[in-house]
């Protein structure tokens, strides 16, 4: 049996080379061998997301939540799920967490973003966005959206 961070990091290489059937097939063998593990169900999540299944994402990020509250990309992610399903006040409620860590988080600011956004304020959103760009504490895939959610924004 080989140790689901060893299929994280196989399943990383196969999503970025665009492989998304192997990164997929690894995630569900590595959530089977380790069904508590928050780091698979976070990524198997997210991977589902990837494709555009949002309802096996949103239940995989809320395992990954169940077991391990404290997951703040998780728990972004999740929220993202909700906005893009059209379920605001959820996603406000799986952030409220977020308003813990550092201002200078950028999850946190990036929810502020959001939270801008849902008040068609642009330029804060966007000053907000661009803030957790420059800060820590995000993934790769998060940063990735939300530089396309800036590009997106009409101009001030």
């Amino acid at each position: 049996m080989s140790h689901p961070n060893a299929s994280l990091t196989d399943a990383d290489a196969a999503a970025e080379r665009g492989d998304h059937t192997t990164a997929l097939r690894l995630l569900k063998a590595a959530a089977t061998e380790a069904p508590n593990d928050t780091a698979v169900a976070y990524r198997l999540g997210a991977e589902y997301a990837h494709l555009e299944l949002f309802d096996a994402a949103e239940t995989e990020m809320a395992r990954a939540l169940a077991d391990e509250q404290d997951h703040p990309v998780a728990r972004f992610h999740l929220g993202l799920l909700q906005i893009t399903r059209g379920r605001f006040e959820d996603a406000l409620q799986t952030w409220q967490p977020l308003d813990a860590l550092p201002d200078t988080h950028a999850l946190r600011r990036y929810k502020q973003g959001f939270e801008h956004l849902a008040n068609d304020a642009f330029a804060p959103a966007r000053e907000r966005l661009e803030a957790g760009l420059a800060a820590s504490g995000s993934a790769p895939a998060l940063d990735r959206d939300m530089r396309r959610l800036l590009a997106s924004l009409p101009p001030d």
